[in-house]
């Protein structure tokens, strides 16, 4: 009987190990596939979560390269106020906005290594920075920037690693205007050309010594400038402004203070500040409605 009951055990021993190792296989698996569930949904949520407050918070900024250009196009759930870009440690340069959702703008791309710093300002003045760096090496051509300056002029800035022959432009295809290069400095041209009434066009070649061309066009519209006069009648600074259609702002520093004047639809504004003894310092810039801007800069008046 014995006998019978040992041989039993052996038998039925390894039936139940096995029974209980695949309940607990099969135990585990559930629960790991539990866990997993319970991980990835967390997962998602979390990337959820992250993606919407970016979306409330920070404008869509999507900034790609095209050869010598960068195209910029912004999109944000509020109006966008203000943008606002320079390379490397340059001047801001603006980018007009209208209070949109959604702006496009294609920026040339300098010549050489430079950092893009863009910034987007919205209606509640929140801002958001972006960085980028670029490098333009030209592929054996000369590398045109033509960039617009706050005097509504046109700056052709031509650059080469080899080495320049000349440029030459033209406004609305007539007579072409031609610049050489510098033979102390053969890399690069840098002229300052006024931009004539109305809309026109600007074309621009380069010969570099290899004699590789390079051209580009731009679309501008040229506007009046508004007159600016300036004299001193004893112990005053008389600022006299004048402009064909109106006068949008005039801003002056004088002595590190700065004043504004608004011109509304004033045609003609003379304006007198009182001088202080000594030496003083004035600086003033003029809008008019337009977009024309006259400056006057590092103005010395003595008061004796």
């Amino acid at each position: 009987m014995n006998q019978i009951l040992q041989t039993e055990n052996k038998k039925s021993g390894p039936i139940e190990i096995n029974k209980i190792v695949i309940f607990f296989a099969i135990a585990m698996i559930i629960l790991g596939i539990i866990l997993i569930g319970q991980g990835s949904y967390a997962m998602i949520i979390g990337k959820n979560t992250g993606d919407e407050e970016t979306q409330n918070k920070a404008p869509e900024v999507n900034i790609q390269r095209t050869e010598e250009n960068i195209l910029v196009a912004i999109t944000h759930t509020k109006a966008i106020k203000n943008i606002t870009y320079h390379w490397n440690e340059g001047v801001d340069q603006t980018i007009q906005t209208n209070d949109e959702l959604t702006i496009s703008e294609e920026i040339t791309l300098p010549f050489g290594n430079n950092t893009l710093t863009l910034t987007v300002k919205d209606i509640d003045g929140n801002e958001y920075t972006y960085v980028k760096e670029y490098v333009l090496d030209g592929n054996g051509k000369p590398v045109i920037e033509l960039l617009l300056t706050k005097e509504n002029k046109i700056r052709i800035k031509v650059q080469d690693a080899q080495g320049l022959k000349y440029i030459r432009y033209t406004w609305n295809s007539g007579n072409y205007a031609t610049v050489k290069a510098n033979v102390e400095n053969l890399k690069i041209i840098d002229e300052l050309v006024e931009i004539p009434l109305g809309q026109n066009t600007l074309r621009v070649e380069a010969v570099n010594t290899e004699d590789m061309i390079t051209t580009k066009e731009l679309e501008v519209k040229g506007v009046r400038r508004p007159t600016l006069r300036v004299r001193q009648q004893e112990n005053y600074l008389i600022i006299h402004v004048e402009d064909e259609v109106a006068i949008k702002v005039i801003n002056f520093t004088l002595n590190g203070q700065k004043y504004q004047i608004n011109g509304g639809e004033e045609k003609v504004i003379e304006h007198a500040q009182e001088l202080k003894q000594g030496e003083n310092h004035v600086d003033i810039t003029v809008e008019n409605k337009e977009g024309g801007i006259i400056e006057l800069k590092n103005g010395i008046c003595i008061v004796e």
